[in-house]
């Protein structure tokens, strides 16, 4: 499970602008259509989004139908929130529904219409900038330690991360191919651009909980993540 970690059906994702965003201030705010602000920052030549995307509308207006079960597998388009109920008890208090984001599956990813307009799905070419920035900026071997936010991992093993650029990022778990959402406070899922072996899997950024490093995995479709958004 290191290196390959299944990611659920539905896909977080982690957007950069949309129509309604503030964009003059490299490190300013966006609104998506649902009017949640986002923090943005500048990391070298790149701009990201510092939470992962909550929207339940497609940047043209459109609602985006929310995840109820039964439903077949990857049939429509459709979100779904990451699990909140902190079973490890990691918060003292209850979170918010959307404190870690939507998950969205494949249909949504691939609409063209997630992410905010001026922004898109980043793909494994971004991360690898992103992470070839943390490598020559003191965090070789640690870039994944260095994206974790300080708050929200399951630690009492594995110890603390730092958050070291002030990316943030939360365990928000994935969801598995039977449309389950699990794994919060383990694990962080991104979604990319990026699709193989005939269209069947998606390449997957992970954090996880007792990595040091980025793991990128091969996920089936019908598995879903976290995303992040990068400015185009």
């Amino acid at each position: 499970m290191k290196k390959i970690i299944p990611l659920l059906f539905l896909f977080i994702i982690s957007c950069s602008k949309n129509e309604d965003s503030v964009t003059n201030n490299p490190n300013g705010t966006l609104v998506d259509r649902d009017g949640n602000t986002y923090n943005t920052l500048k990391i070298g030549n790149q701009t990201w989004m510092l939470e992962n995307l909550k929207t339940t509308k497609y940047n043209d207006g459109t609602p985006i139908p929310k995840y109820e079960f039964p439903i077949t597998l990857n049939s429509t388009a459709y979100y779904q929130w990451a699990n909140t109920e902190d079973l490890n008890n990691v918060f003292l208090e209850d979170l918010p529904f959307d404190y870690y984001g939507a998950m969205y599956n494949d249909n949504v990813l691939e609409s063209g219409k997630l992410a905010p307009s001026g922004w898109r799905i980043p793909n494994k070419q971004d991360f690898g900038i992103l992470e070839n920035y943390l490598k020559t900026h003191g965090f070789n071997d640690s870039e994944g330690k260095a994206l974790k936010s300080k708050t929200g991992w399951h630690r009492a093993l594995f110890g603390n991360d730092n958050d070291a650029i002030g990316f943030k990022g939360l365990p928000n778990g994935y969801v598995d191919i039977f449309g389950t959402s699990i794994a919060s406070e383990i694990i962080c899922t991104w979604a990319t651009s990026n699709k193989n072996l005939g269209n069947f899997s998606r390449t997957v950024v992970n954090l996880v909980n007792d990595e040091n490093t980025i793991i990128y995995s091969e996920n089936d479709i019908n598995m879903g993540a976290g995303v992040r958004c990068i400015k185009e």
